[in-house]
């Protein structure tokens, strides 16, 4: 069969009844949808993530600069180590509209990843009406199911508990679209052809500068690919014409990119990984879509090898699969093609680029949303090979029994496991909270958050000033370091430092919580003894080191600072002329709430 013939959907009475009742198919889908959507929330309830952590909370503060004029959009966008701005978004909205409410973010996760399996779904099920071969509604069923319990995973928790899920998985979502309509125009069934290449040329740009981020690499290679392929001879396909305008405005969306930043984005930190390993983690990848590694490996009875061959097993089943719908002339969809290169191609930047911190890093969850792309296009296009083959075609049905039984199998373990595990992150999140009520004291609360230190405490300081999430209610939200007082023994400000003498006081606005004062003393100079009197009557001592902050609780109303030794850069430097006596050099103001 050539690849013109194999275009055109073949005839006959049990394709016009499955062509008849295409509403059967579009209420199996919204069912089976739903009731994971519904399985979805049930279990979110359990962990109940409320907490800012992450990435969210360096692009909160990242947000409050570039509101307040100190950041521009340009650097705004490029500002991490991916160039997009479809999290800034989603956030902005959030601040704007909700006051930071983050478990409305993950609540509206599951809604994006409904619209992700439904679009999917019923991709599949508009496919299999054009396939040769006697019907099989159970294949349709099953397959359905199968593609749902992937998308709603939580093998991927923790873009399911992280309010950066939301636009990531809009960012999937943009994804699945795009390739939708893609392998739509390749098949050469569009009514209005140019209505679709209008709409993603437009989308082209929008979804690869705002949206794609690093993952742009996969989603783009993938189009191209597919798009050369529908020229080759024995697989032309009938609309591969049509497709050229919308790829050449993914390709051209791409050499912006590429040109407004570094070539390889995060890569670059810690350099690609080009080593002897690179098959073995490109297999660890793959294989993690299978779910949960913990799950997978039923609680640590099998090796961790096992999920490198179990991604081995999947690539196999992708090839000979794609190689067999390839030899009938490549009828039907492209879709599948498109979501399985996307998912190889995920896995190889993955490799390259997290490669060296080992197979953990490949199988981190916040991958799998990408990576589980890729084992449904997999099972697609196994699937339909089976529906395309005669009725007794006992090789292609162990084949595909064998994979679906297996990925229900997975999936199974890692919901169950997730249903056992989510009291656990409820418990976790609510400890993220306290770090935060706390300002964030230390390195190990920054840990807990998944934060650098810097980012966390101005994550909080933020939070904190606007009134937005945990802060929302909290007595903290009445305290401002803005309105702190500098008011006898301290020198002028230096930008957004200010040095003391030997003695020093503040006046502090009224606070239901503490406050606390970040103190440091350059490199090169004596370590200084700060003693702390408080209007509370209670007095501190600490030791600051030259290099190092230090943080120094000053409780609130009144505060009394008296250093010793000070230095007088006439008397210690030769040759200055300043002859202030400087104390400790302080930084900056945090609030924290003492919470059990």
């Amino acid at each position: 069969m050539r690849g013109g013939a194999a275009q055109r959907p073949n005839t006959g009475a049990g394709t016009a009844v499955a062509q008849g009742r295409p509403w059967r198919s579009v209420a199996l889908v919204l069912a089976v949808v739903a009731a994971f959507a519904a399985i979805h929330q049930v279990i979110l309830n359990r962990a109940h993530p409320d907490a800012l952590y992450m990435d969210s909370l360096r692009l909160l503060f990242q947000l409050d600069q570039w509101q307040a004029g100190h950041l521009s959009t340009f650097e705004f966008w490029g500002g991490s180590s991916h160039r997009g701005f479809v999290n800034q978004l989603f956030l902005w909205a959030n601040v704007s509209l909700f006051d930071l409410d983050v478990l409305l973010a993950n609540r509206l996760t599951g809604v994006v990843i409904s619209a992700v399996a439904a679009c999917l779904c019923m991709a599949w099920m508009a496919d299999m009406r054009h396939q040769p071969g006697a019907k099989r509604p159970w294949l349709n069923v099953v397959v359905t199911v199968t593609v749902a319990a992937l998308c709603f995973s939580w093998a991927g928790y923790e873009l399911l508990t992280l309010d950066l899920g939301l636009p990531l998985w809009t960012k999937n979502l943009a994804f699945v679209a795009f390739f939708c309509g893609h392998a739509h125009l390749l098949s050469a069934r569009s009514r209005w052809p140019a209505v679709w290449v209008v709409a993603l040329v437009l989308a082209a740009p929008l979804i690869v500068l705002v949206c794609g981020m690093g993952w742009n690499y996969a989603f783009v290679g993938a189009v191209m690919i597919v798009q050369v392929f529908s020229f080759l001879p024995r697989w032309r396909a009938e609309g591969r014409w049509a497709g050229i305008l919308p790829s050449a405005a993914v390709g051209l969306s791409m050499v912006v990119y590429l040109l407004s930043g570094s070539v390889t984005d995060a890569s670059t930190r810690n350099g690609l990984n080009v080593g002897a390993d690179v098959p073995a983690l490109l297999l660890y990848a793959v294989g993690s879509t299978m779910g949960y590694p913990e799950a997978v490996l039923l609680g640590g009875k099998l090796p961790l090898q096992t999920i490198a061959v179990l991604g081995g097993i999947l690539l196999l089943v992708g090839v000979v699969a794609a190689v067999a719908w390839l030899r009938r002339g490549a009828p039907g969809s492209r879709l599948p093609l498109l979501l399985a290169l996307y998912g190889v191609l995920i896995a190889a930047s993955l490799t390259l680029a997290r490669g060296a911190e080992g197979p953990a890093a490949v199988m981190a969850s916040r991958y799998y949303m990408d990576l589980v792309l890729g084992l449904i296009g997999v099972i697609w296009l196994a699937a339909r090979e089976l529906q395309a083959g005669p009725r007794r075609a006992p090789g292609w049905s162990v084949l595909v029994g064998g994979l679906l039984s297996a990925v229900l199998l997975t999936q199974l373990l890692t919901y169950v496991h997730e249903w056992k595990a989510s009291p656990f992150r409820e418990d976790i999140f609510a400890s993220m909270n306290k770090a935060l009520l706390r300002a964030v004291p230390d390195e190990a609360a920054a840990g807990l958050l998944q934060a650098q230190l810097d980012y966390a405490r101005k994550g909080a300081n933020v939070m904190r000033e606007r009134h937005l999430a945990l802060y929302a209610d909290s007595t903290a939200s009445d305290c401002s370091t803005r309105a702190i007082e500098y008011t006898q023994g301290w020198h002028a400000a230096e930008g957004a430092v200010r040095w003391s003498g030997a003695h020093a006081s503040l006046a502090l606005p009224p606070c239901g919580c503490a406050y606390f004062a970040e103190l440091y003393v350059p490199p090169g100079q004596s370590e200084r003894q700060v003693r702390i009197s408080t209007a509370a009557g209670n007095e501190d001592v600490l030791t600051v080191q030259p290099g190092q902050a230090a943080r120094a609780r000053v409780g609130n109303e009144h505060a009394e600072l008296a250093v010793s030794p000070v230095s007088i850069p006439s008397r210690d430097q030769p040759g200055s002329s300043d002859t202030r006596e400087l104390g400790v050099l302080l930084t900056g103001f945090s609030v924290s709430c003492e919470v059990p």
